[in-house]
């Protein structure tokens, strides 16, 4: 690795000294200057073309999109460097069409991206070739805005990489790999057959997609939040033993990080505000669950490791008192005290806990479910990235059968795997969509909401199949209701509809939106 490094810093030394560099002698790090006004300029045009749908006209990031801006985005690529980023930028965006923009054009984009964080522009365009990208280290901005004093040389750019990298590493972080959505369904659902426990009836006539009947109305405007107050985008709605609805939404946008607001609120099952908690606690509630206790567990997906939070699971009682924390908060891991990006929490009835850790797809990032005894000993975890049978590619969700069987949401492979507890595959169902959240009733009604299904080839490639709410049971693993996403254009953003999901003993269903910043009720009619 370290021979690579310098042939890079190499060649673009020898390219800068030969004239024909995109920037001035020894630009090695984005504080240099790495771009320019009016490349930038244009790539604000094509951001708002391509991008703004999934990312929002603010880089703030809308549902599974994340932001393209601030503290989290900067420690997110600090210690790699500008090509890891721009190959990443060309490799998924946009995502109906990874990687149909020119060169020139993902350069301005990214230009566009530097500008908004406040990295200062310079005299000369940036370069379109990633290997001289790949010399310039991402860095973060210098307190007060002013860029840090040229290295010398370029071969130092590499030596400002290693630098920048999180010191619990003491080295520069690998590049991510690009993220792809499954390029070949038929080998998804080649490896599910293979599996041997494919549902009997995932194909079955009745399962067809989007064809069951919606027996539901719904209630937009249900729950009553305080004057001034509005909900953000949440994933995450539970009941508790009273029937009380509680809610963590994300401070009125899509981050808590800096809100001074509760994100955890609580109302009675007329939908009227109760109260709330947690301002400061949390950076982006992923999940919600409620025990037997009625404590409520969190997950918190976002990591922010100057301030030490994040990347935890956290326990509350109803009062807002703060019962445990598991993880390490603000590292980033994967031994069996560090979590990375933690999706999705279950207290089973024994008090046993499982995590659903790892929310990027692809090799490198966690696919793992993690099981810890009630005191919160780590005692196993099972699963890795990929497509075979008890593999993942994102476990967003989980859930619990009758029968003390754990449910997965194995969004990106679009299908639920049903496990003991012990980590022993039981079943594979594709016929209840792209899981964003599931929940199983004490009838063992299987609720799961898919908020990401598209046509084109891109992020949520699942042609054929609508975003909703499909509700069956896991007994038989036939469909029976479909609450379809009422979006108009869903293809055309990366999430609308429910990704949390729960349903009271009266049968009323809760849905947590991200993309239309809502929760919703459903009932029968």
């Amino acid at each position: 690795m370290r021979n690579r490094i310098v042939v890079l810093a190499s060649a673009f030394a020898l390219f800068a000294a030969a004239g024909g560099a995109a920037w001035g002698q020894g630009a090695a790090s984005v504080l240099n200057g790495a771009y320019t006004d009016a490349q930038a300029q244009r790539g604000a045009d094509q951001f708002s073309a391509h991008c703004s749908a999934c990312h929002g006209s603010g880089l703030t990031g809308n549902g599974e999109a994340p932001a393209l801006v601030g503290g989290e985005f900067i420690s997110n690529w600090a210690g790699l460097t500008l090509g890891d980023l721009f190959e990443r930028i060309r490799t998924t965006m946009p995502q109906d069409n990874p990687g149909k923009l020119s060169r020139a054009q993902y350069a301005e984009i990214l230009s566009f991206i530097l500008k908004s964080n406040g990295y200062p522009a310079g005299q000369k365009e940036m370069d379109t070739r990633t290997e001289f990208l790949k010399a310039v280290a991402f860095v973060p901005p210098v307190p007060g805005g002013h860029a840090a004093a040229a290295p010398a040389a370029a071969a130092p750019a590499a030596q400002t990489a290693q630098a920048a990298a999180p010191a619990a590493s003491g080295q520069a972080r690998a590049p991510r790999p690009p993220m792809f959505p499954p390029a070949d369904l038929k080998a998804l659902d080649a490896a599910n057959q293979a599996s041997g426990v494919f549902s009997a009836t995932a194909n079955d006539p009745r399962n067809a997609p989007n064809a069951q009947p919606n027996p539901y109305v719904s209630d937009e405007h249900f729950f009553k939040l305080p004057d001034g107050r509005k909900f953000g985008s949440s994933s995450s709605v539970a009941v508790d033993s009273k029937g009380h609805i509680w809610v963590a939404e994300r401070c009125g946008a899509n981050n808590c990080a800096g809100s001074p607001v509760n994100p955890v609120v609580e109302f009675d099952a007329k939908g009227n505000y109760i109260k709330s908690f947690g301002a400061g606690m949390i950076l982006f509630p992923h999940s919600l669950f409620i025990d037997r206790h009625d404590h409520l567990w969190i997950a918190d997906g976002h990591v922010d490791a100057a301030a030490k939070k994040g990347n935890v699971v956290l326990e509350f009682d109803t009062s807002g008192k703060l019962l445990r924390t598991m993880g390490t908060p603000g590292a980033s891991g994967n031994d069996s005290k560090t979590f990375n990006e933690p999706n999705s929490v279950l207290v089973a009835p024994n008090g046993n806990i499982f995590i659903a850790d790892g929310h990027e797809a692809g090799p490198g990032h966690n696919a793992r479910v993690m099981k810890f005894d009630a005191k919160g000993n780590f005692i196993k975890q099972w699963g890795e990235h990929g497509i075979g049978g008890g593999q993942f590619d994102v476990p967003h969700t989980l859930a619990m059968d009758s029968k003390g069987n754990l449910y997965v949401g194995d969004r990106w492979n679009n299908r639920i795997q049903s496990f003991t507890q012990d980590g022993k595959l039981l079943k594979i169902y594709t016929q209840f969509g792209r899981p964003s959240g599931i929940y199983i009733d004490k009838n063992d009604i299987l609720y799961s909401t898919d908020s990401e299904s598209r046509s084109p080839m891109g992020y949520g490639y699942h042609p054929g199949w609508k975003r909703g709410i499909r509700i069956g049971s896991v007994k038989d693993g036939i469909v029976t209701a479909f609450i379809p996403d009422t979006d108009p254009n869903p293809d055309a953003g990366a999430t609308s509809g429910g990704e949390g999901i729960w349903a009271d003993n009266k049968g009323n269903v809760y849905s947590a939106q991200v993309g239309q910043r809502n929760i919703v009720r459903y009932s029968k009619q």
